[in-house]
């Protein structure tokens, strides 16, 4: 697995497989998450996410990072938002009946950057796609070095207290939060911009 370069560069190359199936398993369970956690029906959660994936697949190699903070994430943002529009037609369409004030509502929310909607995109997508990298690249290290990391990093404590609850040396500390963060932004690349 090539670490040099973060994931959103691999997945450009659309014969990376590794890369696109570390996308889909990032993304499709917080894009669906975070759908019903705004009560899209399941049903609808799920074509979401199938179509959002489907236009990421097609767009990814012309999206050009512009170096600002959560230009991936807004980028992302925005393709739901037309999804959410483009989801309520056809249903609309198909049935007749006016489509779900919901997802028009979630979609004029998402695009406008100073609601609570999109700060909540924001927000949520980093804390999940930290949670779900983390995940990925947790078997890549030692076990005393991930939990030396992990209650440093994660639970916040004093390098003097890890180091004597597991029994290594301070600077052995310092190195195990060092190597889990560098990894974590070769991975993480472009898609966290922090």
């Amino acid at each position: 697995m090539q670490t040099s370069t973060g994931l959103l560069e691999q997945v450009r190359d659309l014969t990376n497989r590794d890369a696109w199936g570390r996308l889909v398993t990032l993304y499709t369970p917080y894009l669906f998450g975070w759908l019903r956690r705004r009560l899209v029906p399941a049903q609808d959660a799920d074509d979401l996410v199938q179509e959002v994936l489907r236009v990421v697949a097609v767009e990814l190699p012309h999206f050009h990072h512009n170096h600002q903070v959560g230009a991936f994430r807004c980028w992302l943002r925005t393709i739901l938002a037309h999804r959410l529009r483009d989801h309520r037609r056809r249903e609309s369409t198909r049935s007749g009946v006016h489509g779900s004030n919901l997802l028009e509502a979630l979609a004029d929310q998402l695009e406008d950057d100073g609601s609570g909607v999109a700060v909540a995109w924001d927000r949520e997508h980093d804390q999940q796609i930290v949670r779900r990298m983390l995940a990925l690249i947790e078997a890549d290290f030692q076990p005393v070095t991930w939990r030396a990391f992990w209650l440093v990093v994660v639970e916040g404590n004093e390098p003097d207290a890890v180091a004597g609850k597991l029994n290594i040396s301070v600077d052995s500390v310092y190195t195990a939060k060092s190597r889990v963060l560098k990894r974590l932004r070769e991975q993480a690349g472009n898609f966290l911009d922090r």
